[in-house]
Protein backbone atom coordinates (compact mmCIF):
# COMPACT_ATOMS: atom_id res chain seq x y z
CA UNK A 1 0.00 0.00 0.00
CA UNK A 2 1.04 3.36 -0.69
CA UNK A 3 1.91 5.68 1.93
CA UNK A 4 0.29 9.06 2.05
CA UNK A 5 1.33 12.58 3.68
CA UNK A 6 -0.86 13.49 6.72
CA UNK A 7 0.03 17.54 6.32
CA UNK A 8 -0.96 20.11 4.29
CA UNK A 9 1.42 22.54 2.76
CA UNK A 10 0.07 26.21 2.17
CA UNK A 11 1.70 27.75 -0.89
CA UNK A 12 3.58 30.48 1.55
CA UNK A 13 4.98 27.64 2.97
CA UNK A 14 6.82 26.15 -0.17
CA UNK A 15 10.30 26.45 -0.74
CA UNK A 16 11.24 28.85 -3.78
CA UNK A 17 7.82 31.28 -2.94
CA UNK A 18 9.35 34.11 -2.15
CA UNK A 19 11.92 34.40 -5.32
CA UNK A 20 11.71 35.98 -8.49
CA UNK A 21 9.35 33.53 -10.33
CA UNK A 22 7.36 33.63 -6.81
CA UNK A 23 4.26 31.46 -7.08
CA UNK A 24 0.47 33.42 -6.95
CA UNK A 25 -1.00 34.26 -3.48
CA UNK A 26 -3.63 31.78 -4.02
CA UNK A 27 -3.19 28.35 -4.65
CA UNK A 28 -3.91 26.11 -8.08
CA UNK A 29 -6.26 23.83 -6.14
CA UNK A 30 -8.58 24.70 -3.72
CA UNK A 31 -9.65 21.79 -1.23
CA UNK A 32 -13.41 22.90 0.62
CA UNK A 33 -15.14 20.39 3.10
CA UNK A 34 -19.24 20.43 2.14
CA UNK A 35 -21.00 19.46 5.27
CA UNK A 36 -19.65 16.96 7.47
CA UNK A 37 -16.28 15.69 6.97
CA UNK A 38 -13.57 15.23 9.17
CA UNK A 39 -10.40 17.83 9.30
CA UNK A 40 -7.92 15.01 8.67
CA UNK A 41 -9.10 13.83 5.57
CA UNK A 42 -9.45 16.92 4.40
CA UNK A 43 -5.56 17.69 5.32
CA UNK A 44 -4.40 14.56 4.15
CA UNK A 45 -6.08 14.87 1.02
CA UNK A 46 -4.71 18.13 0.12
CA UNK A 47 -1.39 17.43 1.14
CA UNK A 48 -0.96 14.39 -1.23
CA UNK A 49 -2.58 16.71 -4.16
CA UNK A 50 0.02 19.49 -3.05
CA UNK A 51 2.82 16.45 -3.14
CA UNK A 52 1.63 14.48 -6.34
CA UNK A 53 0.69 17.15 -8.61
CA UNK A 54 3.28 19.88 -7.95
CA UNK A 55 0.77 22.89 -7.21
CA UNK A 56 -0.03 25.13 -4.44
CA UNK A 57 -3.32 23.63 -2.97
CA UNK A 58 -5.43 25.46 -0.05
CA UNK A 59 -7.83 24.74 2.37
CA UNK A 60 -10.80 26.81 1.88
CA UNK A 61 -13.36 27.29 4.61
CA UNK A 62 -16.11 24.63 5.33
CA UNK A 63 -19.41 24.90 3.75
CA UNK A 64 -22.96 23.08 4.47
CA UNK A 65 -24.01 20.23 2.60
CA UNK A 66 -25.05 20.80 -0.83
CA UNK A 67 -28.78 20.13 -0.55
CA UNK A 68 -30.03 22.11 -3.36
CA UNK A 69 -28.63 18.64 -5.01
CA UNK A 70 -30.48 16.13 -3.17
CA UNK A 71 -33.10 13.85 -4.97
CA UNK A 72 -35.83 12.30 -3.15
CA UNK A 73 -36.09 9.71 -5.91
CA UNK A 74 -32.82 8.58 -5.57
CA UNK A 75 -32.08 9.51 -1.72
CA UNK A 76 -28.66 10.76 -2.79
CA UNK A 77 -27.49 13.98 -3.96
CA UNK A 78 -26.51 14.23 -8.14
CA UNK A 79 -23.11 15.46 -8.70
CA UNK A 80 -23.28 16.90 -11.75
CA UNK A 81 -25.27 19.40 -9.53
CA UNK A 82 -22.48 19.90 -6.88
CA UNK A 83 -19.97 20.97 -9.91
CA UNK A 84 -22.25 23.43 -11.39
CA UNK A 85 -22.50 24.80 -8.03
CA UNK A 86 -18.47 24.73 -7.38
CA UNK A 87 -17.40 26.17 -10.98
CA UNK A 88 -19.80 28.74 -10.31
CA UNK A 89 -17.56 30.20 -6.99
CA UNK A 90 -15.96 33.19 -6.83
CA UNK A 91 -12.38 31.97 -5.62
CA UNK A 92 -9.87 32.62 -7.10
CA UNK A 93 -8.40 29.01 -7.57
CA UNK A 94 -8.41 27.87 -11.12
CA UNK A 95 -9.38 24.65 -9.34
CA UNK A 96 -11.82 23.71 -6.98
CA UNK A 97 -12.11 20.07 -5.15
CA UNK A 98 -15.15 19.38 -2.98
CA UNK A 99 -14.78 16.25 0.04
CA UNK A 100 -18.52 15.50 0.63
CA UNK A 101 -19.82 12.80 3.18
CA UNK A 102 -22.73 12.51 1.36
CA UNK A 103 -23.77 9.87 -1.22
CA UNK A 104 -23.10 11.00 -5.10
CA UNK A 105 -24.79 9.59 -8.25
CA UNK A 106 -25.31 10.27 -11.93
CA UNK A 107 -28.88 9.78 -13.84
CA UNK A 108 -26.28 6.62 -15.50
CA UNK A 109 -25.05 4.95 -12.57
CA UNK A 110 -26.06 3.81 -9.36
CA UNK A 111 -22.89 5.85 -7.13
CA UNK A 112 -19.86 7.27 -8.18
CA UNK A 113 -16.99 7.92 -6.09
CA UNK A 114 -16.58 11.40 -7.55
CA UNK A 115 -17.06 13.31 -10.35
CA UNK A 116 -15.11 15.81 -12.37
CA UNK A 117 -15.54 18.26 -15.39
CA UNK A 118 -13.21 16.93 -17.99
CA UNK A 119 -11.07 20.24 -18.80
CA UNK A 120 -13.03 22.15 -16.33
CA UNK A 121 -12.41 23.86 -12.90
CA UNK A 122 -14.62 21.61 -10.16
CA UNK A 123 -14.39 18.17 -8.77
CA UNK A 124 -16.35 16.39 -6.38
CA UNK A 125 -15.31 13.55 -4.02
CA UNK A 126 -17.42 11.47 -1.48
CA UNK A 127 -15.87 9.71 1.09
CA UNK A 128 -19.71 7.61 1.94
CA UNK A 129 -18.24 4.46 0.00
CA UNK A 130 -14.65 4.94 0.88
CA UNK A 131 -14.74 3.60 4.87
CA UNK A 132 -15.61 -0.16 4.47
CA UNK A 133 -15.46 -3.17 1.99
CA UNK A 134 -17.87 -4.51 -0.68
CA UNK A 135 -19.50 -6.46 2.07
CA UNK A 136 -20.02 -3.62 4.48
CA UNK A 137 -17.31 -3.99 7.12
CA UNK A 138 -14.98 -1.63 7.48
CA UNK A 139 -11.77 -0.86 6.59
CA UNK A 140 -8.23 0.73 8.67
CA UNK A 141 -7.95 4.11 8.68
CA UNK A 142 -4.97 4.29 6.79
CA UNK A 143 -6.73 2.65 3.71
CA UNK A 144 -9.85 5.12 3.97
CA UNK A 145 -7.36 8.02 3.50
CA UNK A 146 -5.66 6.42 0.66
CA UNK A 147 -8.74 5.64 -0.93
CA UNK A 148 -9.90 9.03 -0.74
CA UNK A 149 -6.35 10.57 -1.96
CA UNK A 150 -6.43 8.29 -5.20
CA UNK A 151 -10.19 9.46 -5.79
CA UNK A 152 -9.43 13.03 -5.35
CA UNK A 153 -5.79 12.91 -7.30
CA UNK A 154 -8.33 11.05 -10.26
CA UNK A 155 -10.91 13.45 -10.28
CA UNK A 156 -8.58 16.47 -10.05
CA UNK A 157 -6.33 15.26 -12.78
CA UNK A 158 -9.88 15.28 -15.06
CA UNK A 159 -9.97 18.56 -14.83
CA UNK A 160 -6.65 19.23 -16.61
CA UNK A 161 -8.42 16.98 -20.08
CA UNK A 162 -6.67 13.77 -18.29
CA UNK A 163 -8.77 10.67 -19.55
CA UNK A 164 -9.15 6.93 -18.32
CA UNK A 165 -5.94 5.14 -18.82
CA UNK A 166 -5.30 1.48 -20.10
CA UNK A 167 -2.08 1.07 -18.34
CA UNK A 168 -2.62 -1.22 -15.29
CA UNK A 169 -0.03 1.36 -13.09
CA UNK A 170 -1.65 4.39 -13.28
CA UNK A 171 -3.92 6.13 -11.12
CA UNK A 172 -6.36 7.42 -14.11
CA UNK A 173 -7.23 3.67 -14.48
CA UNK A 174 -10.87 3.43 -14.14
CA UNK A 175 -12.36 1.56 -10.63
CA UNK A 176 -15.64 -0.13 -10.52
CA UNK A 177 -15.34 -0.90 -6.78
CA UNK A 178 -13.28 -0.67 -3.74
CA UNK A 179 -11.26 -3.66 -4.75
CA UNK A 180 -10.09 -1.98 -7.59
CA UNK A 181 -9.58 1.33 -6.07
CA UNK A 182 -7.31 -0.63 -3.59
CA UNK A 183 -5.02 -2.01 -6.62
CA UNK A 184 -4.23 1.37 -7.99
CA UNK A 185 -0.82 3.05 -7.05
CA UNK A 186 -0.81 6.99 -5.65
CA UNK A 187 0.85 8.16 -9.25
CA UNK A 188 0.53 8.59 -13.12
CA UNK A 189 2.35 6.55 -15.61
CA UNK A 190 4.38 7.91 -18.16
CA UNK A 191 2.02 8.97 -20.78
CA UNK A 192 -0.56 10.37 -18.15
CA UNK A 193 2.89 12.35 -16.59
CA UNK A 194 3.63 13.47 -19.90
CA UNK A 195 0.21 14.89 -21.08
CA UNK A 196 -0.11 16.83 -17.01
CA UNK A 197 2.61 18.33 -17.86
CA UNK A 198 1.42 19.46 -21.20
CA UNK A 199 -1.69 20.45 -19.73
CA UNK A 200 -0.10 22.71 -16.89
CA UNK A 201 1.63 24.45 -19.92
CA UNK A 202 -1.42 25.10 -21.59
CA UNK A 203 -3.56 26.23 -18.66
CA UNK A 204 -0.56 28.38 -17.67
CA UNK A 205 -0.44 26.23 -14.31
CA UNK A 206 2.81 26.95 -12.75
CA UNK A 207 4.38 24.13 -11.18
CA UNK A 208 5.97 24.12 -7.53
CA UNK A 209 9.76 24.28 -6.99
CA UNK A 210 11.29 21.02 -6.81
Amino acid sequence: MSPVNTRARTPTENPGANNSTSLPKHGVVGVVRLGSVGEAVLNIVAANLQEILHVPVDILPARQTPEFAYSDSRKQYHAALILKNLAESRRPHPRILALVSVDLFIPVLTHVFGEAQMGGRAAVVSIHRLRQKEEGSRIALDTFYERAVKVALHEVAHTFDLVHCSQPECIMRFSSGPSDLDELPLFFCEYCEAFLEEAYRRYDIQRLPE
